[in-house]
């Protein structure tokens, strides 16, 4: 559960620094415009990893400020790491990193993303990154997102 969390955040997670492989790179001093898009909270709708719906193993909620991300499952326990979008790309690229006691645990993907909805397929990083949101690889994942509505 504690993979597919990680990866969950393909999910969601995103921000403000190019992706990490040479072809990626450009200006690390401007933030990509999507990260503004991506920042609050949002919650799992729909997970699958390695191609099987796991959504009701996976029920977690997802904070994003600036480039950092909170992710908290439903019992609490929160995962932190940071996230970059590139949205220069087609499709557009995503690349988060998970803080680990270990080190950091680092994935690249693709993602969608609108004012209520955020969508990622992600692997590990090292893997060919998906062209669509459909994986069948052991560290892939999908997740579908929506955004949480702040009450007033």
């Amino acid at each position: 559960m504690f993979r597919a969390l990680l990866v969950a955040f393909t999910s969601f997670l995103a921000c403000a620094v190019p992706c990490g492989r040479a072809d990626d790179k450009k200006d690390d001093a401007k933030p990509d415009p999507d990260i503004k898009k991506l920042q609050g909270k949002w919650e799992i709708t729909y997970h699958e990893t390695a191609g099987v719906e796991d959504t009701k193993d996976n029920k977690w909620t997802m904070e994003v400020k600036g480039n950092r991300f909170t992710l908290t499952d439903p019992d609490g326990e929160k995962t932190t790491g940071t996230v970059t979008l590139d949205s220069s790309k087609t499709p557009k690229h995503l690349h988060y990193t998970i803080d680990g006691d270990d080190g950091a645990e680092e994935f690249i993907g693709i993602y969608e993303l609108s004012d209520t909805e955020y969508k990622t397929c992600d692997v590990e990083k090292g893997k060919d990154r998906p062209t669509k949101f459909k994986t069948d690889d052991p560290t892939g994942q999908v997740s579908v997102w929506k955004r949480v509505k702040v009450k007033d």
